[in-house]
């Protein structure tokens, strides 16, 4: 019964981050077209930040010591093209087939960790990366279609979340979760804050709102899903998160007249059901 109790309360988290996440990516999509993605992304970077900044009062300035300094400055460059990435695709492609290449993140993380830290990458592991893999290839028929700068994009920023990943593996071997979610949040401001002084365009009164609107969903989004594995197996949770599929897709027909092909659709299921099987993997384990 307990068992059953924190997995009810799992999915009421995650289903809270796909709600909020998939709003922010309507926001980012409605502000793409007046604002670079640096702009959007500097000031998602300063709100998420100043909603930190009471962890950081609790907790103290000793919270930030680390002997660990360049592994999150790596760590938090990685975050930030992953993120940007992410933001650049949203505004280049529609928004379903943003969703259905950011599902594979996690077999990223699979193919690095057996890399860089030499996990094994047993029969499961090894065909669901090999699915979620020729699930890209049926959203972007490589040979059929040109594979687009949007795409590209966002399996960039995957690989860069993926590596963001690793770093965060390192970090909490040796530095809290706290230290390690306060710096990336505080060396990002630099990194996103530069280009977007460059690219900046004064926000009128409403996108201010709605930019401040996308710094709040997307930390929040953060802090649900924490919460969500937290509280219940990957396994248990990892299901729901392909709602962000129909949500977004929907978003995208009725506000900005985005078709979603049949392509994308079929290539997602098969991306997420690899992820799905890592997911039960890694519980099993």
């Amino acid at each position: 019964m307990p068992e059953i109790k924190s997995n009810i309360h799992g999915i009421g988290w995650m289903l809270l981050a796909v709600a909020v996440w998939s709003v922010m990516m309507v926001l980012v999509r409605a502000l793409s077209a007046e604002y670079t993605s640096f702009q959007i992304l500097f000031i998602r970077t300063v709100v998420g930040l100043l909603m930190l900044f009471p962890l950081l009062r609790r907790s103290g300035l000793r919270t930030l010591r680390t002997r660990r300094f360049p592994l999150h400055l790596l760590r938090s460059g990685f975050a930030y093209f992953g993120m940007l990435g992410l933001f650049i695709g949203i505004g280049e492609i529609p928004l379903a087939e943003v969703v259905s290449l950011s599902f594979t993140q996690p077999i990223f993380i699979v193919v690095l960790a057996t890399i860089l830290l030499g996990e094994k990458l047993g029969g499961m592991r090894l065909a669901a990366t090999l699915g979620g893999f020729s699930g890209v290839l049926v959203i972007l028929r490589p040979g059929f279609e040109e594979i687009g700068f949007g795409a590209a994009v966002v399996l960039g920023g995957a690989v860069s979340y993926a590596c963001s990943n690793m770093c965060i593996k390192k970090l909490t071997s040796t530095d809290s979760v706290v230290a390690t979610t306060l710096w990336v949040n505080i060396l990002m401001c630099p990194l996103a804050g530069i280009p977007a002084a460059i690219y900046w365009v004064p926000p009128t009164a409403i996108d201010l709102v709605l930019l401040v609107g996308v710094g709040i969903t997307g930390t929040a989004g953060i802090l649900f899903i924490t919460k969500a594995y937290g509280a219940a197996d990957m396994s248990s949770v990892v299901p729901f998160d392909f709602l962000r599929l129909p949500i977004v897709g929907v978003a995208g027909w009725l506000l900005f007249n985005e078709a979603t092909d049949i392509w994308t659709v079929a290539g997602a299921i098969v991306i997420f059901a690899g992820t799905y099987a890592l997911a039960r993997d890694e519980a099993r384990r």
